[in-house]
């Protein structure tokens, strides 16, 4: 019985304690964590993708995307709507 008392103490502490990498975005913006590592979102390339076969994939570093509908425009890295790239 303590030995699943205990077993459960950790596992919350674990996810409270960003057991699961989160970053913390600015407004407007949210935390993602794809494995392998995904592509944002962009006027060039308006849908989540996969990022060239020679590019880093870390699987633990999360990432900030622009909230849905907006995309990244890569010259002012600003989330705007795809209308205003």
């Amino acid at each position: 019985m303590k030995c699943v008392i205990l077993l459960s103490v950790f596992l919350v502490l674990e996810i409270s304690g960003q057991g699961f990498p989160i970053a913390k975005c600015p407004a407007g913006e949210h935390s993602v964590l794809y494995c392998p590592q995904k592509a944002e979102p962009s006027c060039d390339n308006p849908t989540v993708h996969s990022l060239p076969k020679n590019s880093p994939r870390p699987c633990d570093v999360p990432q900030c995307f622009c909230n849905a509908p907006k995309v990244r425009n890569t010259k002012t890295k600003k989330c705007v709507h795809i209308s205003e790239c």
